[in-house]
């Protein structure tokens, strides 16, 4: 089984795409949890859905070859015979502030991040003081090294990353695909002010450590596999 950890702003939703298109059928969408937001709720929402999930351990083996969506690697590990990880991750800082726009510009959502960064009237960096969200992208790896991944992604080179992926698990992705993309920002990168710098580097330094992680593995990858 192939477990894909979908890291908010990191490329998930547009690799979820290419996965749908992909494996069809055999894509099983796992959304829901309330997964990298560390609020009393959310905790026990992820309890509750992965003490549900694991008791599906023969259907989910039987249906699907590939998880995808926002839960941490805990949820399955273990579960099945044979599983790897994947995941993409982005720049802290860019990944930071992509995803406070992100919360800013959905109050529609019925998610109770949305809803208590909307009622406190959250600046970008009250979003970064909030202890829910430090080190938001490692929440994900949970109790599982980096390096255990079979395969690292980084956004930034997200194609490259997704011949990676082929070339790993013998798929055969294909396509463009730019979902959730803030149609309000013009460039690709997010210019960073310095107190927005000294923000993430205080409240997300195991983020940072992680995306630097990632660089190297993803690196080491995709020579190996020359993508």
């Amino acid at each position: 089984m192939i477990l894909s950890l979908h890291v908010p702003k990191a490329a998930g939703n547009s690799f979820r795409q290419l996965l749908q298109t992909g494996y069809g059928d055999r894509l099983m969408l796992d959304y829901g949890d309330w997964a990298g937001f560390r609020v009393p709720a959310a905790l026990e929402r992820c309890r509750v859905r992965t003490e549900q999930t694991r008791q599906r351990r023969d259907e989910l083996l039987e249906k699907y070859d590939i998880i995808h969506g926002h839960f941490v690697t805990d949820k399955y590990l273990g579960l099945f015979p044979v599983q790897d990880y994947v995941a993409f991750f982005r720049d802290p800082y860019q990944q930071a502030v992509s995803h406070y726009c992100f919360l800013v510009r959905n109050p529609q959502r019925e998610h109770l991040e949305e809803k208590m960064l909307h009622e406190a009237k959250m600046t970008l960096l009250d979003y970064l003081e909030w202890d829910a969200f430090h080190d938001h992208q490692t929440q994900y790896l949970g109790s599982m090294p980096i390096g255990d991944l079979a395969m690292v992604g980084i956004s930034e080179e997200f194609y490259r990353g997704v011949s990676l992926f082929n070339s790993t698990f013998g798929s055969n992705l294909s396509g463009e695909s730019f979902l959730n993309v803030n149609r309000e920002h013009d460039g690709p990168d997010y210019k960073i002010d310095e107190d927005v710098r000294k923000a993430v580097e205080k409240y997300r330094p195991a983020d940072i450590e992680t995306y630097r992680r990632a660089k190297e593995i993803f690196a080491r990858q995709a020579a190996k596999a020359r993508v």
